[in-house]
């Protein structure tokens, strides 16, 4: 008996480890299956995207197949880490973790195959409402067409632009140059509205002998726009119009224009292909008496109808003219100049009128909900809950501002729309760092790599490319680097970024937290097969004040789903944010699948938890201004990481761990600018870094940046003797070939003829961007010698003798100049006209002998910023700055009474007549004057800086 039952238990034992066994066996083929089914996943949503459906069935069913794509992505996400870590992993713990992707595949499968039979059942309704369905584009022609004939007689702000459009549209003088001429511009910007009011323009009516308008939208048929031109401009001829084939009527409309001066106003183009379509019609060049004036939120469309075209692009409304457009559509029957407005309606408004961030469309479309609520109470109840209003029924329609605005992201591809939700998880007035977005763009294949003719396009270029298209359709507002003219950072308009967050709610693409929902329970996932509720994949916290332990529990397993978390403290100033131990730690255990963490301005204990090597996944880990002292050894799990950002608070004397060369997946490294290692830290095995930041020769082998083929972007600290200079400096000269920009701190001496020949080697490195010299330098070497894209450059004590102006005046794209601690030891220094054409920021820092500083006219005329500190024996006033007409800052610092004196002098009652046209104290609004304690009084804190930032005898203070 008790064999028998020992045999039975035995053969059960069997049958389960080979049915087990049958099944892990199989994975890899359900592995396959699943690649396969996500591809056909993908390309099912692209193609409903295509088509915006009415019907709530097949958007849940999008919403589903959308929700299964996920979790496909999260499961070959874990096989391939599993088979990555299948060396290190025993039979056993291989075995289990192969058994939990089976289960998991099996079950996705599963809810593929249910929502195909669902999908079957309603066939009718469904795969043929996506391929029949009224697209977006189609329901909104006729919300969006335009007519000539309404004229609005509000028309507020602008008029100086106008006014210069109309004088460009009737000079013919223009004619050879600007047949073309543009409106461009984001939604609601007002550009039909400013096309009509230049249409109807007096001196344009008279100007012009035919007038034709055309709404073109998305939907355009080429032959109706052109007969509907041609019948304006020829009416008596409409019947013969309507018989003419398609190319008698281009070769008419053509010829009209030749016959007369016309004006063609081609309103709301949304595609560079009508015009491909009609381009014939239209004549160009100085045979043409006509011209065109397009609108369109698309720029490349102006580019690609006449790269030459006169470019008008409306700005938003300032606060005064707001108020202004507010007070006349809100009160329309009383509006005359005399009207008096209650002080307290009036301060209402202009709050209220604040939130629609002058664009003219959210003004108009408030005015038109404060007009049907005249009383007061109803204006301060408006007020109390402008959001509700803001995102109410009259500005979400089709014809309101943010149906209005939705068009522009109903426009984009497919690939560019998850990159425009992106947006979505920053603050609002966020700037946002362009680089940074296309590293969290990468880290999420938001952006993917492509081919290009055999060769790897880089990560950051795509990056590049999508976000210049964005702004190219006025969907965000860009900064430029002044010197590369590239996107330096971006920023959303708050009524598109309310756009953007609703889309992005709508799509399940994010879930922002702020502090108002504190009292309202944050879980990320319901269950995976309700429809009702979707799992949150995005998460976007903005953290108040130390509470950060308020928004989740940290043994809440519904964040495993959660793939990026990006907290933002809304603290303000230098302070760090508390970021308590135990929460990290279960954030780190909970948020399983996460690829990124952006963790800026926190403070954390002094080590981060190990369990921060959990995260395997993560490929994007910022924290960027933290406060923390060790980096755990645990970091060294992280191998699918892309970009680690640990620029942290420069007193926090950061430890790293030796486990940071087995991050070998890292493209972008930025590295703490103080460090406490007592070992150098290696990092030749990072063969796919592009960029580096904050590299140190005391710190790091200098020959490490040898082995670095890749790199693009390369920022470091040398501190070397000469042997070993001329290695570096020769091989970054001639060796690293894929170099594009290069920033240094140098602490070396330039003494002799051999030490300056390799001072002018470095200098002619054509990646050069921005240099920080520390040490002496015998002689300047001359302006030939700079690279032509040197932008910033730092000279401390220096030592030189003859006046470094003579010489670096000559520097075409130089940028930011400081001369600090003995850089100069001459007595006089001039500026002479012409030079510096490009400085924008001064600094003159220690400088004890000088005495005379001479500006001439028409040196630095695009100077900004003017700082003058601790240069004792200066005490006047260059008379030459009368002549620096776009200054808008000078800081004073450290300097002698008589000096400052006569600064104030300047703007007071005694030269306030004789100068003030020259020193205007409106146009130096920020004169600061403050006085700052010498340097051995801060000899104790001195003494802890980092050796590798600090020169040598500052540390014997």
């Amino acid at each position: 008996m008790y064999d028998n039952s020992l045999f039975g238990l035995l053969q059960m034992l069997y049958e389960t480890l080979k049915n087990e066994a049958k099944f892990l066996s199989n994975v890899g083929n359900q592995i396959a299956d699943i690649r396969a089914e996500i591809n056909r996943i993908q390309c099912f949503l692209q193609d409903a995207d295509a088509k915006k459906t009415e019907y709530e069935t097949v958007r849940n069913w999008i919403a589903d197949i959308r929700e299964v794509a996920y979790d496909v992505e999260n499961i070959l996400e874990k096989y391939m880490h599993k088979i990555a870590m299948r060396k290190d992993r025993s039979i056993w713990k291989e075995n289990i973790a192969l058994h939990n992707i089976g289960m998991e595949t099996k079950d996705v499968m599963s809810r593929i195959e249910n929502i195909k039979r669902c999908m079957n059942t309603y066939v009718d309704t469904g795969i043929r409402a996506i391929c029949q369905g009224e697209s977006s584009a189609e329901k909104s022609q006729w919300l969006t067409r335009s007519y000539s004939h309404l004229v609005d007689e509000d028309f507020v702000g602008l008029e100086k632009e106008m006014s210069k459009l109309v004088d460009e549209l009737i000079n013919e003088e223009n004619d050879e140059f600007h047949g073309v001429f543009a409106i461009c511009g984001m939604g609601g910007l007002g550009k039909t509205t400013q096309a009509r009011k230049a249409y109807r323009h007096v001196d344009v009516q008279s100007h012009f002998q035919g007038f034709a308008w055309a709404s073109i939208s998305k939907q355009w048929q080429a032959r109706d726009v052109l007969q509907s031109i041609l019948t304006k401009l020829e009416p008596e001829n409409r019947k013969q119009i309507n018989k003419m084939r398609d190319d008698e009527l281009v070769k008419a409309l053509y010829n009209v224009q030749q016959r007369k001066k016309c004006l063609i106003v081609l309103d709301d183009i949304w595609s560079t292909n009508f015009w491909n379509s009609v381009q014939y019609a239209f004549p160009k060049g100085k045979g043409s008496r006509s011209k065109i004036l397009i609108t369109t939120r698309k720029k490349d469309v102006c580019e690609h109808i006449d790269p030459t075209c006169f470019l008008f692009e409306p700005r938003c409304l300032d606060a005064e003219e707001s108020w202004k457009l507010l007070h006349k559509k809100a009160f329309p029957r009383v509006n005359t100049p005399d009207l008096k407005i209650d002080l307290e309606l009036e301060r209402l408004g202009k709050e209220m009128v604040s939130e629609c961030g002058g664009l003219p469309l959210a003004i108009i479309v408030l005015a038109g909900l404060l007009a049907r609520r005249p009383k007061i109470d109803e204006w301060r109840r408006t007020s109390q809950h402008l959001n509700v209003h803001m995102s109410g029924e009259s500005f979400e329609d089709d014809g309101g501002i943010h149906g209005v605005l939705a068009l522009s992201y109903y426009d984009l591809p497919y690939q560019l729309k998850p990159c425009f939700l992106y947006l979505g998880n920053f603050p609002e007035g966020e700037k946002i760092s362009a680089r940074r977005l296309y590293q969290l763009w990468a880290a999420e294949d938001i952006i993917a790599l492509e081919g290009n003719q055999g060769e790897e396009t880089a990560m950051m270029e795509i990056g590049e490319r999508y976000l210049h298209e964005l702004a190219q359709r006025y969907m965000v507002q860009v900064q430029l680097e002044e010197t590369t003219r590239r996107i330096k950072s971006c920023r959303l308009h708050d009524l598109m970024r309310d756009t953007c967050l609703s889309k992005a709610k709508e799509e399940n693409f994010l879930k922002t937290v702020s502090p108002q929902h504190l009292h309202q329970p944050m879980r990320c996932a319901s269950s995976a097969k309700a429809s009702s509720a979707r799992t949150v994949r995005r998460l976007s916290i903005i953290v108040d004040n130390n509470d950060v332990q308020n928004y989740f529990s940290t043994d809440d397993k519904s964040f495993q789903h959660v793939r990026s978390a990006l907290f933002f403290p809304r603290m303000t100033g230098r302070e760090c944010t508390a970021y308590p131990l135990p929460i990290f730690q279960g954030l780190c255990n909970n948020f399983t699948m996460l690829r990124v963490l952006h963790l800026e301005k926190f403070s954390f204990e002094e080590i981060l938890p190990r369990a921060i090597g959990n995260l395997v996944h993560l490929r994007y880990l910022s924290l960027r201004h933290s406060h923390f002292q060790r980096l755990p050894s645990s970091v060294g799990n992280l191998k699918y990481l892309q970009t680690l950002d640990l620029r942290v608070n420069f007193f926090s004397y950061l430890t790293l761990p030796s486990t940071i060369p087995k991050l070998q997946n890292l493209r972008n490294l930025y590295l703490p600018p103080s460090h406490q290692n007592t070992y150098k830290l290696e990092l030749s095995p990072l063969s796919n870094l592009e960029m580096l930041k904050n590299f140190d020769t005391q710190v790091s082998p200098f020959r490490d940046l040898f082995k670095l083929a890749k790199l693009q972007k390369l920022a470091a600290v040398l501190s070397l003797e000469f042997d070993e200079m001329k290695e570096i400096i020769t091989h970054l000269t001639l060796r690293m070939g894929r170099l594009r920009e290069t920033s240094f701190r140098i602490y070396y001496n330039f003494h002799s003829e051999k030490d300056l020949t390799l001072l002018k080697q470095l200098l002619g490195c054509d990646h050069l961007r921005k240099l920080d010299l520390i040490g002496h330098i015998s002689k300047l070497p001359e302006h030939h010698f700079f690279s032509q894209s040197l932008t910033k450059l730092t000279l401390r004590r220096s030592g030189l003798q003859e006046d470094p102006m003579v010489i670096l005046q000559k520097l075409p794209k130089l940028f930011t100049l400081s001369l600090r601690g003995n850089a100069y030891t001459g007595k006089v220094m001039c500026c002479s006209p012409q030079g510096f054409p490009l400085l924008k920021t001064l600094k003159l820092q220690g400088l004890p002998n000088l005495e005379t500083w001479r500006v001439e006219t028409g040196a630095m005329p695009n100077l900004v910023h003017l700082e003058i500190e601790d240069c004792k024996k200066m005490e006047k006033v260059p008379d030459g700055l009368r002549y620096l007409t776009k200054i808008q800052e000078i800081t004073i610092i450290d300097m002698p009474d008589t000096f400052q004196n006569r600064l104030q002098e300047v703007q007071g009652e005694d030269f306030k007549v004789q100068f003030r046209k020259f020193f205007d104290a409106k146009k130096f609004p920020k004169i600061k004057s403050r006085m700052i304690f010498s340097g051995h009084m801060f000899s104790g804190l001195l003494q802890t800086i980092c050796p590798s930032t600090v020169p040598q005898e500052w540390k014997k203070l």
